[in-house]
């Protein structure tokens, strides 16, 4: 499990073993599942059970986003920039760890929804600045 970044709850479960005895077994199939994952009740499967659970969890960690718009940056401060990233530097968390936030503060303390609110915050100072940028060298031009 080096990298589950961008990996759905089912495929990390998959990667999951259950202890059946002295033997682990592996959440890799549907029947694998059913059989070694229950819920109190005896009412439903294991697999159905996981679903509803992931949904559970992804609401409540996505939910925010439904509604999310994020600050929109004029195509002329974006056309034939490319940023530089890499599997551990994605933009977002480069730019707020960039910005003085700590990575084990994004880590442990703060939200999604906190990093996305702090990322937009930056996006709209940053096209704020770039905004008041154009407009001085306009005036400076005439």
């Amino acid at each position: 499990m080096d990298d589950i970044m961008g990996t759905g709850p089912m495929e990390v479960l998959c990667l999951t073993e259950v202890k059946r005895g002295d033997v682990w077994v592996p959440l890799t199939t549907p029947e694998a599942i059913n059989e070694l994952v229950r819920d109190k009740a005896a009412i439903l499967p294991g697999v159905l059970v996981l679903k509803g659970l992931c949904s559970i969890v992804s609401d409540f960690n996505f939910a925010f986003l439904v509604g999310w718009h994020g600050v929109k940056v004029p195509n002329r401060f974006i056309d034939g920039t490319e940023g530089v990233s890499t599997k551990y530097s994605k933009p977002m968390i480069s730019q707020l760890v960039n910005d003085g936030i700590p990575l084990r503060d994004l880590e442990e303390y703060y939200s999604l929804e906190d990093a996305f609110r702090m990322f937009d915050i930056r996006m709209a100072k940053g096209v704020n600045e770039a905004l008041a940028t154009e407009a001085a060298n306009k005036r400076n031009a005439r």
